[in-house]
């Protein structure tokens, strides 16, 4: 028996922008296209599978935290195998599975779409099917894509590609600690690696004028963009008085959005000074990461920020229906 999504008499409050989904066959597909067993590992055992036990438990607490929609992603564990056909076959299967909970579960999932990057050919040929066919929300990339600086030249027609679409883009750490020893070699990858990577990869983007060669693209950044908002006046000095980006950092940070899954509330107040709360930050937990109390968490510590109340609403929905062309009821526009 499918588990039941339905949210029946449970008011959603919240929508949540950062989420995963890994079944387990995706994860054994990737060690077989050549993916390294180390880097699978920690998507595994976490109840963040496909099958109808762990779908059920992840609405329970849905309910509990008056989330209506989750955006499901895969990344980090993007198919970016070292063969492009193999990398290309797994990006459409798994593709393909998450339209499929989407289209089973309408009321409780969007999702993001991979790219078998650093394939280009192949990822090209992937994004008109991913959107014209599979209705997917976005993209999510890690940031380094298949190995690859998001200001790489490189990856210029993929860029166009989605900005002809207005796409949105996700930009996901890989846990490859920003590839420091400082880092790596103390096993920091997750406590601060990750925020190092969200923030580095979106001064990329800015480094590489991204933002404003392709003005349709909209950049969602996991984490509060790890330390930008902390950050923003020593960015926005180095454009002013030497010259280090082609544009105002603050003006193009403005135009991208930035997901809340950080879960300190000083954190939460900066990014809503710095960024606007009222338009930029959106909800996100990191489920399957954070789970249970941790789950509720990730929305009560919104709920209660000392933000004002049209802040907080925009916060845990507005936001994110804005992006994503949603209707006040959390379902799309075009349904």
């Amino acid at each position: 028996m499918a588990p039941s999504s339905d949210p029946g008499s449970v008011r959603a409050t919240a929508i949540d922008t950062h989420t995963h989904v890994y079944p387990t066959w995706y994860l054994d597909r990737l060690e077989e296209i050549g993916v390294p067993p180390d880097s699978t590992r920690n998507a595994r055992g976490l109840g963040a599978d496909t099958t109808d036990q762990d779908l059920s438990t992840r609405f329970v607490w849905m309910d509990r935290a008056q989330v209506g929609l989750q955006v499901l992603a895969v990344t980090p564990q993007v198919p970016s195998g070292p063969d492009a056909a193999s990398s290309l076959a797994l990006a459409r299967d798994i593709n393909d599975d998450y339209a499929r909970l989407v289209c089973e579960h309408p009321d409780r999932f969007l999702a993001y779409g991979t790219l078998p990057l650093p394939h280009i050919d192949q990822s090209l040929a992937e994004i008109p099917r991913m959107f014209d066919q599979l209705g997917m929300a976005g993209v999510s990339l890690t940031t380094l894509a298949g190995g690859l600086s998001l200001a790489s030249d490189r990856l210029s027609p993929v860029w166009e590609a989605l900005d002809a679409r207005g796409a949105v883009v996700n930009v996901h750490p890989t846990g490859c600690g920003a590839r420091s020893p400082m880092i790596t070699e103390h096993r920091l990858e997750w406590v601060n690696g990750a925020p190092v990577e969200d923030a580095t990869a979106t001064l990329h983007l800015l480094k590489a004028d991204v933002p404003r060669r392709f003005p349709r693209l909209r950049f969602h950044i996991a984490h509060l963009g790890g330390d930008l908002p902390f950050l923003a006046q020593r960015i926005e000095d180095n454009y002013t008085d030497w010259n280090a980006f082609p544009a105002s950092p603050d003006a193009t940070l403005r135009t991208m959005w930035f997901d809340a899954a950080n879960f300190h509330t000083p954190s939460l107040r900066l990014a809503s000074d710095t960024l606007g709360a009222d338009r930029r930050i959106l909800a996100g937990s990191d489920h399957p990461y954070f789970q249970q109390e941790k789950y509720l968490r990730a929305f009560d510590y919104i709920r209660q920020a000392s933000l004002p109340a049209q802040e907080i609403d925009a916060v845990l929905v507005g936001n994110a229906a804005a992006l994503y062309g949603l209707g006040a009821s959390g379902r799309s526009d075009q349904a």
